[in-house]
């Protein structure tokens, strides 16, 4: 336990008493009254007689770090429906943008486009990552966003045909262009190689790209080309692309998908983890489900068997049906009938709920939701994430202490991305946090009804200020009080 905090008789903002501090670095839990002050934590230990403005108890309650999302899709959320109560809900405080090589900016030259752009939704993209950045920053976002620069992006806003391989000066555009975004606070960037055009890459490409990044000391996370069949040589293929550039990689919602691939992870992690003890960094991140959710792929119609399909420009009145059952209506196979459906999005049956249990026990492993706002009727992990890793891998499973699961979704992304003084109860951290019931705090979303809110928990706030529940009982309803987290130029 750290003690005291700020002294004499100044007045803190907000004092959470009472509770059992569960503080991100995967120690034991201890009792502890939390002070806030400035946005900031200002004093750990006995606070009952400091003065304070607000006074919450979180007695026979768990407080932690706010936890982090390192894998979401919500770019342009923030400016359409900027309330994120998918967010908040479950006690989500900072986010992850611009993953599987599709992000707000840089926007296409006008001619391009490519089919994985619908993750982000349909308004228009913003030319720079600093306009970007800059246009969240005065819009106020109310929760901690940190972004990622697509690949696909690069290869559309530079190259004159993006499913070919870029010319000298193309790779060379590319290649500015992803110094410009880092220099403006980008995280890293990502790939998405199972998507056009990023599919159509080489690896002598990613690695041109990953040189860059590691000027920056920043890093590159990966959808990978092949998830299922191929999922090894997918894996080997980022490992060696992190390998010789020496930048660090994220492997995006590690699965194996399809039965004949299920139990391959013990063949990639073995390989992620000699690649961790010759020095390179590696982490990975999972969604506790055993489906999993993109725009919808024709190819992939007759080798799924349970395919659900979650919006559809030009059939909406099939959101939430089966694919299976709109082929039966409309007579024709399964592969048909996603093409008729196309543009669309899907949810695809395909995991071991075992393998990925067994994935997110790995010691680099995150959680990213992988959340999809824009979809009609989304996969139920952009409400319940994080609220079912507490509840069912911990409570009821018992795959790891509440201790190492906050560690997962709190210090561990803070420190693979970057994000400074965030993911620990600390001394000084900005003051993002989260008390909950460990006893009750469960995931309601289903794949019925996918945008229930979660239960148990109870209170969030973003740099000192409540943002959950958003009601009269908070500081100033209303209020946007998260950050732009721009990644530090290294000296």
């Amino acid at each position: 336990m750290q003690p005291g905090g700020a002294a004499g008789r100044v007045a803190l903002d907000l004092v959470i008493e009472g509770g059992w501090v569960v503080d991100g670095s995967g120690e034991p839990r201890f009792r502890a009254d939390i002070g806030v002050l400035g946005g900031r934590i200002a004093a750990i230990g006995d606070l009952h007689q400091h003065m304070a403005t607000r006074r919450i108890d979180a007695r026979n309650k768990l407080v932690a770090p706010g936890f982090i999302d390192v894998h979401g899709h919500d770019d342009l959320m923030f400016i359409q429906k900027p309330g994120l109560p998918w967010k908040t809900s479950q006690g989500v405080t900072t986010v992850v943008v611009g993953n599987c090589g599709v992000s707000a900016s840089p926007a296409p030259l006008p001619h391009n486009t490519a089919a994985s752009l619908a993750l982000l939704g349909d308004i228009p993209l913003y030319a720079g990552m600093e306009r970007y950045l800059a246009t969240l920053e005065s819009l106020q976002p109310l929760i901690n966003v940190a972004a990622l620069v697509g690949h696909a992006n690069l290869r559309l806003a530079i190259m004159q045909d993006p499913t070919a391989e870029p010319t000298p000066q193309e790779l060379q555009a590319m290649q500015g262009l992803l110094r410009q975004s880092l220099a403006a606070g980008a995280m890293g960037f990502s790939t998405g190689l199972a998507y056009e055009p990023g599919c159509y890459a080489s690896q002598a490409e990613l690695e041109a790209l990953a040189r860059v990044a590691k000027e920056f000391e920043a890093l590159h996370t990966s959808h990978i080309r092949n998830e299922g069949d191929e999922v090894e040589q997918a894996v080997e293929e980022v490992l060696s692309v992190s390998r010789h550039s020496g930048c660090a990689m994220v492997i995006s919602h590690h699965k194996c998908m399809m039965n004949a691939n299920w139990g391959k992870s013990a063949r990639t992690i073995a390989n992620i983890d000699t690649t961790r003890a010759q020095g390179t960094q590696v982490a990975m991140d999972i969604y506790p489900y055993s489906g999993s959710s993109t725009i919808l792929i024709p190819e992939r119609a007759h080798r799924i068997d349970r395919i659900k399909i979650t919006w559809s420009t030009p059939h909406p009145e099939c959101n939430g049906m089966y694919l299976a059952d709109i082929a039966e209506q409309w007579n024709c196979d399964k592969e048909e009938a996603a093409r008729r459906l196309l543009p669309a999005g899907a949810i695809y049956f395909a995991m071991d709920e075992q393998e990925v249990q067994r994935i997110f026990q790995h010691p680099c492993c995150m959680v990213g939701s992988d959340g999809l706002p824009n979809d009609a009727n989304p996969h139920p992990r952009l409400w319940g994430t994080f609220t079912r890793i507490l509840g069912r891998y911990v409570r009821e499973e018992r795959l790891v202490s509440i201790e190492q699961a906050v560690r997962k979704i709190t210090s561990l992304p803070a420190s693979v991305y970057g994000l400074a003084e965030r993911g620990q109860i600390r001394l000084g951290y900005w003051a993002d946090l989260v008390v909950f019931d460990p006893e009750t705090v469960i995931d309601r979303a289903t794949w019925d009804e996918p945008t229930l809110p979660s239960e148990g928990i109870e209170l969030v706030a973003v740099n000192g200020q409540i943002v959950f529940p958003s009601s009269d009982a908070a500081p100033t309803p209303g209020i946007r009080p998260g950050q732009v987290l721009r990644r530090q130029l290294p000296a």
